[in-house]
């Protein structure tokens, strides 16, 4: 209780005063000093710095005795100037912020850490949330996600994967299983903040408040939500002129070990497809 009470802005001193002003009400500065075993000098040095924190009240005029201010009015009053006082530093600290330091990069080295980050910003959201996610990460956020819709925001979400998300507008990608590039993730708040990473080990990430690149984050985010529409209304006639999943477009694009995987990709799906018309005819040809 000490230490707490030293992080609150006690001294060591004043906190045990404090302490055995609760056990003992009522008791003068010298049975203070007997009972902490503090040297009398400190103790009364102590108390008198106590009166004026409000954190102890003399009771009696001659001798003059001590009792401390309950815990509750205490604690209340210290959280209330607390709030006060960062509410007024960050005010005028803000008044002292450059436009161009706005611009900084803090990297996300662990995936809970990214995570956690995920669920802040998501959390702090006031207007409008943006992003790219699977299926596994929308399950694991949907509480905070559903909370923010509730407030008022506007949640545009590409998703990757089957998940009930009747709090966004979805504009739904292949599975994780077809993705090209690994789990990666990105997300934008408010166009004020964004955050890109993968997860796939060794996770890692990156935030920032940079203009650009939060402009540039709700882009992608915008140019896949764009796809995704129009590949939903005009599939067959993208995959004649570019092959299935764009084949022929996406592996002039990639780096050539996603471009592998994703013809790899394309001639699974052909070969099951394939099967299946095989399978087909045969239950056909069987039943007649």
């Amino acid at each position: 209780m000490i230490e707490e009470l030293k992080y609150l802005g006690f001294t060591g001193a004043e906190a045990q005063v404090y302490i055995y002003l609760l056990q003992y009400p009522n008791a003068t500065g010298y049975e203070v000093s007997k009972g902490t075993g503090l040297p009398r000098a400190n103790t009364y040095q102590a108390l008198e710095t106590l009166v004026t924190k409000e954190g102890v009240i003399a009771v009696t005029p001659d001798p003059v005795r001590y009792a401390s201010v309950p815990p509750a009015q205490l604690l209340k009053r210290i959280q209330q100037e607390t709030a006060q006082r960062c509410h007024d530093l960050e005010q005028q600290l803000s008044a002292l912020e450059q436009p161009d330091t706005i611009g900084h990069f803090w990297e996300l080295r662990e995936r809970q850490r990214i995570e956690t980050r995920l669920t802040e910003l998501i959390a702090g959201a006031q207007h409008r949330i943006a992003a790219s996610l699977w299926a596994e990460d929308v399950e694991r956020l949907s509480g905070v996600l559903r909370a923010a819709r509730d407030r008022g925001c506007v949640i545009i979400l590409n998703l990757f994967g089957e998940v009930d998300a009747d709090f966004a507008t979805i504009y739904r990608h292949e599975v994780p299983e077809k993705v090209v590039g690994g789990h990666v993730v990105a997300l934008a708040i408010d166009f004020q903040e964004a955050l890109v990473a993968s997860l796939d080990a060794p996770a890692s990430g990156v935030v920032t408040q940079n203009r650009t690149m939060v402009r540039v984050v709700e882009k992608l985010i915008r140019d896949e939500a764009y796809l995704a529409a129009i590949y939903e209304q005009f599939s067959q006639e993208l995959e004649t002129a570019f092959g299935t999943h764009l084949v022929h477009l996406r592996r002039r694009l990639l780096p050539q070990a996603d471009a592998e995987r994703l013809v790899a990709v394309t001639r699974l799906d052909a070969q099951t497809l394939h099967l299946s018309s095989e399978l087909g005819r045969e239950v056909n040809t069987e039943m007649l």
